[in-house]
């Protein structure tokens, strides 16, 4: 059965939510209320993506794990990434799950940093925004599996979630920032001279990770390359 006071009451703090950091916090209500400990806000990987960093628009997941997991490229062999491209429905997990019997060695070094950051079960949603990607919530922790009620429950919280992001970015690159904050620190760092690796020190990501930025920005901008990237940048006063 549907906890119909939790849903009320998550649903209209989604509902007033009106800025990023107001639907952050809402977030972070919604994990709290599930006993999950960690949530985050991605748009699903193709195929082709490796990096996970640059996907990521919220997540209280350690930068730690985010910085490990992009470093080792593990997006190309995650099991839950495999799964959730295939299918529009919830996918839920745990770490005994991902690491069966046979698995891979990319398969158990993922396990093994997900167990070092006490991510031993979760759940991802996903739906398709207006914009045609498609994106997902991320629930981690150490709970036990949901109920097929509290999928349900979950499930149209996170769409009415992802709706209001949808939304709030729309207003945002109505305003003409195309750049996420992140992409801007990328870009900011890059301006002053500053290498991926050193970016990556600075910022506690992975060179990859930096570079992956970077590309999004040049894309996002109509760049060819870094030199045109920082000098639009700074004509468009995204940078000072």
């Amino acid at each position: 059965m549907i906890n119909t006071g939790r849903q009320t009451l998550l649903t209209g703090e989604l509902a007033a939510a009106k800025s990023r950091e107001a639907l952050r916090i809402a977030l972070g209500n919604m994990r709290q209320s599930f006993n999950y400990d960690f949530v985050s806000l991605l748009r699903i990987p193709s195929e082709q993506e490796k990096i996970l960093g640059p996907l990521i628009h919220e997540s209280t997941l350690p930068q730690a794990f985010l910085r490990d997991f992009d470093r080792g490229q593990m997006l190309t062999h995650c099991p839950v990434s495999i799964k959730v491209r295939r299918s529009m429905l919830p996918i839920s997990w745990t770490v005994d799950d991902l690491k069966g019997p046979g698995s891979k060695q990319p398969v158990v070094e993922l396990c093994d940093l997900m167990g070092r950051h006490g991510l031993s079960s979760g759940v991802i949603i996903s739906f398709f925004l207006s914009d045609g990607h498609r994106y997902g919530l991320r629930f981690d922790g150490a709970r036990s599996a949901l109920t097929q009620s509290e999928i349900n429950e979950l499930s149209m919280l996170s769409l009415q979630a992802l709706e209001v992001f949808g939304h709030i970015t729309m207003s945002r690159d109505a305003q003409h920032n195309p750049l996420s904050a992140r992409e801007l620190e990328v870009v900011s760092w890059t301006a002053q001279g500053k290498t991926s690796v050193e970016i990556g020190q600075i910022l506690t990501l992975s060179d990859h990770t930096v570079n992956a930025y970077l590309t999004n920005a040049i894309r996002k901008l109509d760049c060819v390359n870094r030199t045109q990237l920082v000098a639009k940048a700074l004509r468009l006063k995204l940078i000072a």
